[in-house]
């Protein structure tokens, strides 16, 4: 709750904070549970603003952020794919705007991996051992099957 008033997410559809703390934690529960949902747009339908345009303020980071969201679940991307869906080769680039992702997992940059099949960073980390095993296990958890290193 804290980062949404620190952020100034705007919510509407709820009269009290408690009865969203308890959607988001229904929402992020069924995720890390395995259903296969998709938070970006859960979180929308829950009306919370996340203020993509202020969070990334740039139309090189919008379109970045605009294509990843649409990344299904059990999907993956990598940096020069999403390039070439935005007309762009400044790979590290985007690499830097997903290291600023403030909702890594509403906004699924775990999704993003290198064009050599190897996991990458997450969360602006690349030798964080926890941060890259937590991406590992997202998408074990959204593949079902594939084995991430």
């Amino acid at each position: 709750m804290e980062y949404i008033k620190a952020n100034d997410l705007k919510l509407t559809k709820y009269s009290t904070e408690e009865n969203l703390i308890s959607n988001l934690i229904i929402l992020i529960n069924n995720y890390l549970s395995g259903k296969k949902i998709n938070l970006y747009d859960k979180i929308n339908d829950l009306k919370v603003d996340l203020n993509l345009k202020d969070e990334f303020s740039t139309e090189f980071a919008l379109k970045v952020i605009n294509h990843l969201i649409n990344i299904k679940y059990g999907e993956i991307t990598s940096y020069s794919e999403i390039g070439t869906v935005i007309g762009s080769k400044a790979y590290r680039a985007i690499g830097n705007v997903l290291k600023r992702n403030p909702f890594p997992l509403i906004i699924p940059c775990h999704r993003v991996i290198r064009k050599n099949g190897k996991v990458g960073g997450f969360m602006g980390k690349i030798n964080n051992e926890w941060q890259q095993n937590l991406k590992k296990h997202l998408l074990k958890m959204e593949s079902q099957n594939e084995n991430y290193t």
